[in-house]
C-alpha cells in the first residue's frame, strides 16, 4: 500500500515534449477486468480487456439541473509487460472484480504491446484513507458561470496532450446516480485527486462552471474536494 501512495505522489506531470514523443496521456481509472492472457511468441506479452465507465456525448441532458449524463459501460483492450509481474499477478487474480490501473496511452503502439493502453500499476481499493492523506484540499475557482457541491468519487483521471497538456477526468455524482466529465487546471488539485482514487470512500466534490473551456476539454473545473463537509462551506483561502 505504501508503495502505491508514493506512486500517486511521485507521478511525474510530464512535460509536453515528452508527450510529444510517444505518449498521449497518463493517468488512473477505475475498470473491472473482463479477460487476461498471455500472448506472443516473438514478443510476449499480457493482453487483456476492461470494462469501464463512460457516457454518450450526444445525450440530450440538462446541464443546468445537473442531470448529464447517464453512465454507460465501454469495453477497452489493454496491455501489460511480462516483466512487470506485479501487475500480472494481481490482474490475473482480479477477473471480474474491480481494480485500479495506473495506465500510458501511447501516440504509437509498442511493438511488443498489442494495444496502445499499457498498464503500468495496479491496486485493489481500500475502505480507509492513504495514510497521510488530508480530508479536503482546496483551490481557488475558476469558474464564473456557476460553482456547486456534488457528493461522489472520481473514476478517471489522466494528464493528457501533445502540445499543451491538460487534466481530464469523470466524476460520479453518486446522488444522481450520474456520471460527468470535468478538467483540472490545478497541479495540486490533480495530485491530491489521484491519491483519493487509492481509497473507495465517497467525498465532496466542488465544481466550477466557466462560460467556455479555453484550452481545457471541459468547462467543469475541480476546485474542492472535502471528506468531511459540502464544497464551498470553508473559506476559499483555506488550502491543505
Amino acid at each position: 500500500m505504501k508503495f502505491i501512495v508514493n506512486s500517486f505522489f511521485y507521478l511525474v506531470f510530464v512535460s509536453n515534449s515528452l508527450f510529444s514523443l510517444g505518449t498521449y496521456s497518463e493517468g488512473w481509472r477505475l475498470a473491472k477486468i473482463l479477460q487476461f492472457e498471455s500472448r506472443g511468441l516473438i514478443f510476449e506479452s499480457f493482453e487483456g480487456t476492461m470494462e469501464v465507465v463512460s457516457f454518450d456525448k450526444k445525450e440530450n441532458c440538462e446541464e443546468e439541473k445537473d442531470l448529464c449524463y447517464t453512465a454507460t459501460k465501454e469495453i477497452k483492450p489493454f496491455s501489460v509487460r511480462p516483466e512487470n509481474q506485479e501487475v500480472v499477478k494481481l490482474l490475473s487474480n482480479s477477473i471480474n472484480q474491480e481494480v485500479l490501473l495506473k495506465f500510458k496511452i501511447h501516440r504509437i503502439t509498442p511493438l511488443s504491446l498489442s494495444s496502445d493502453n499499457e498498464i503500468l500499476e495496479a491496486t485493489k481499493q481500500k475502505p480507509e484513507l492513504p495514510t497521510g492523506l488530508a480530508e479536503k484540499k482546496i483551490v481557488k475557482k475558476t469558474g464564473s458561470k456557476r460553482n456547486f457541491s456534488t457528493f461522489g468519487k472520481i473514476l478517471r483521471l489522466e494528464y493528457e496532450g501533445t502540445f499543451i497538456g491538460t487534466y481530464e477526468g469523470l466524476y460520479l455524482d453518486e446522488k444522481r446516480n450520474k456520471v460527468h466529465p470535468f478538467s483540472v487546471t490545478n497541479s495540486e488539485m490533480a495530485e491530491f485527486a489521484w491519491k483519493t482514487m487509492v481509497s473507495s470512500k465517497s467525498y465532496h466534490l466542488g465544481i466550477s462552471v466557466a462560460y467556455a473551456t479555453g484550452f481545457r476539454k471541459s468547462n467543469y473545473d475541480l476546485f474542492e474536494i472535502n471528506y468531511n463537509e459540502p464544497a464551498g462551506a470553508s473559506s476559499p483561502l483555506e488550502k491543505n
